[in-house]
């Protein structure tokens, strides 16, 4: 016989033991001849009192009851907190008072804040706006913002900048707008300077939106006068090699072109680093100048997703496919990876950045990157003239101001020359846009025409010949042709059995293939070209792939 449980004894029990785990158990001992015990309305009640305090406790209790918990977790659900309502509506409303929200070109959320006569601009999900919106919010009412109630309006906010706000290109460091540059001084008035062919301007407000990155640190206020070659004091560049690393400089407060690669390289005490922190300064000061050897091509694209200038020391060797990642960070290009483990969709990350880093040897070997590079070999700094970091850390401080103002307004002369530079059709360069800059500069310094284009092509021939030394195979080749009248021409297996026979070859990355060989012949074609050797691919037929090398040394 079922026995029926009555709201008024549940209530009973209740009173009678002040304990609403009494309540629950009178139920779970009646639920095999009442399959309804668990769903009186006091039971109910006395589960909500049991959840609020001790959610073990409940789960504990739940699990007895077979085939009711779904049910009774929805029944026995908790109200939401009128107050922590109130709070979140608060927050919201703090956000939304004092800012604009839009979206980037990547669906990011973007909060513009006008705040203290001044423009500010942060992502939403960045630590800046996080930073700003706590604050915003305790000043007023003394109030701290949990971790889950600041998600919560980070959603809402995201939300909102995605389907209500306007979709706006937001920048980092420098953009160009027009025939003009504007550079983030990054001071706390966020204050921008234009560079133009007029000249060079001081703005209160910035025409375009400039994001910031935790670790970016501001420039010096600019002086009424500059002195830029008051620079080569403060970095061991040699003089024959000054033109190539000034107008790295200014190319990269360009964000519309391509940017070279700047490497550094000598012997231990040459102030690789010292001179890499100077010209980091230049381009965009950061907390961190330099960074440790990447692990991986993911780090580098991180890396260069969250400052503007990527900057590593004391590299003693990069990968193939860490040398393409700064190729394609260099010119502008992508990373695609998995969002999450558990499902297909990718995240990628965009980027563009200049590009420095330093080693004892050059560490540029495959020909995409040598192209790209421009490679600089610091002398060694004798004892004598060695000095104090304190010392020199003062002297630039000192003299930084006036290197930074004159650097802008050696740009803004050059932009002046820009329409003036023709090159030679035999001269012109894989990265045309730094070379066009740099024929500007030296005009613009009264230099000759061509100067900088007969540097470049110096500099480039170096790191040409340097790349061949990473494959014995160029070696190898270069014997072979040696004194050859004719050109050889076999299949791409015929010439690797032709090389192996050679003596006393290093054989550094020998192909193992003719398909290997192939591949490095595609790598290694440009340098051996320079040195006088054509190579061209030929044909394939039954026999494979042939090819055909010429010696245009003879005579």
């Amino acid at each position: 016989m079922n026995i029926a449980i009555s709201p008024e004894l549940l209530r009973q029990a209740a009173e009678e033991t002040a304990d609403p785990v009494a309540v629950v158990e009178l139920a779970l001992g009646k639920l095999g001849t009442d399959a309804g015990a668990m769903y009186e309305s006091d039971v109910i009640d006395a589960l909500k009192v049991i959840r609020r305090k001790d959610e073990a406790a409940y789960t504990r209790l739940v699990a007895r009851a077979t085939g009711c918990k779904t049910r009774l977790d929805r029944l026995a659900a908790l109200e939401r907190d009128s107050h922590q309502d109130s709070n979140q509506d608060l927050i919201l409303q703090v956000a939304q008072t004092a800012c604009q929200y839009h979206h980037d070109g990547d669906g990011q959320g973007v909060a513009v804040i006008e705040t203290d006569g001044h423009r500010e601009v942060h992502l939403v999900d960045g630590q800046g706006f996080k930073k700003w919106l706590r604050a915003a919010v305790y000043k007023p009412h003394r109030m701290g913002i949990p971790d889950q109630a600041m998600n919560t309006a980070l959603a809402t906010l995201n939300a909102i900048g995605n389907h209500e706000g306007d979709q706006i290109a937001v920048h980092q460091r420098c953009a160009k707008v027009g025939n003009a540059y504007f550079i983030d001084c990054c001071d706390d008035a966020w204050r921008v300077i234009r560079v133009d062919e007029h000249g060079v301007q001081v703005l209160d407000r910035s025409p375009v939106y400039f994001i910031r990155s935790k670790g970016m640190r501001p420039f010096p206020a600019l002086l009424a006068e500059g002195d830029v070659d008051k620079l080569w004091k403060h970095i061991n560049i040699p003089a024959y090699r000054q033109p190539l690393v000034l107008a790295w400089l200014l190319d990269s407060l360009r964000p519309d072109t391509p940017f070279p690669v700047l490497e550094l390289t000598g012997e231990m005490g040459s102030a690789k680093s010292s001179a890499q922190r100077r010209l980091r300064d230049l381009v965009d000061p950061n907390e961190v100048p330099l960074r440790a050897r990447p692990k991986t091509v993911e780090d580098i694209h991180v890396a260069a997703s969250g400052s503007y200038l990527v900057s590593y020391e004391n590299l003693s060797n990069l990968t193939p496919d860490q040398q393409d990642a700064f190729c394609i960070i260099s010119t502008g290009g992508g990373f695609a990876t998995r969002a999450l483990y558990t499902n297909g969709d990718e995240f990628v990350l965009r980027c563009k950045n200049p590009v420095i880093f330093n080693g004892i040897n050059p560490v540029t070997s495959q020909s995409d990157l040598i192209d790209r590079a421009i490679s600089v070999e610091l002398p060694s700094i004798p004892s004598a003239q060695r000095q104090n970091e304190q010392a020199l850390d003062a002297s630039w401080q000192e003299d930084y101001p006036a290197i930074f103002t004159g650097l802008l307004h050696l740009l803004s002369r050059a932009l002046r020359q820009l329409q003036k530079v023709t090159l030679d059709d035999g001269k012109k360069k894989r990265m045309i846009d730094y070379q066009t800059l740099g024929e500007a500069i030296c005009l613009a310094q009264g230099l000759a025409a061509g100067h900088f284009s007969d540097v470049l092509d110096e500099a480039q021939g170096e790191g040409v010949l340097r790349g061949l030394e990473t494959f014995g195979i160029s070696n190898a080749i270069s014997v072979l042709m040696d004194g050859r009248p004719k050109p050889w021409e076999g299949t791409c297996l015929k010439l690797l059995a032709a090389l192996s026979e050679l003596p006393g070859i290093d054989r550094s990355h020998w192909p193992k293939s003719a398909r290997g060989l192939a591949a490095q012949l595609k790598r290694i074609a440009p340098g051996l070209r320079r040195t006088g050797i054509g190579v061209e691919m030929l044909e394939r037929d039954r026999q494979g792939r042939s090819v055909r090398l010429s010696n245009f040394r003879r005579g």
